[in-house]
């Protein structure tokens, strides 16, 4: 069995001042927007099993990498999870 790990950037750690705050948020959410969508890409190499263990099926990664060239894939995979996670709470 391989042993994957994914990890999605969901902060920067810098945090200019004065007027170059506006340029480096945007530059810094693209980047943040390009490295979630190539790990939600790799997603597609896991088994369906490696998938299930995360609380996603392979249909919702299908589903998340049709969105555009500037989504964030890493939100609509986050919302598939917590409503298969509360479906799943409330049929017990």
């Amino acid at each position: 069995m391989t042993d994957r790990q994914t990890q999605l950037l969901l902060d920067t750690t810098f945090k200019p001042k004065g007027r170059f705050a506006a340029y480096w948020n945007t530059l810094g959410s693209f980047v943040r927007r390009y490295r979630n969508r190539r790990e939600v890409y790799r997603l597609l190499e896991f088994t369906d099993s490696q998938l299930a263990d995360i609380g996603l099926r392979r249909d919702d990664v299908r589903y998340a990498v049709r969105g555009g060239a500037f989504d964030d894939y890493s939100n609509e995979l986050t919302r598939a999870a917590l409503r298969r996670r509360s479906r799943r709470s409330l049929s017990l």
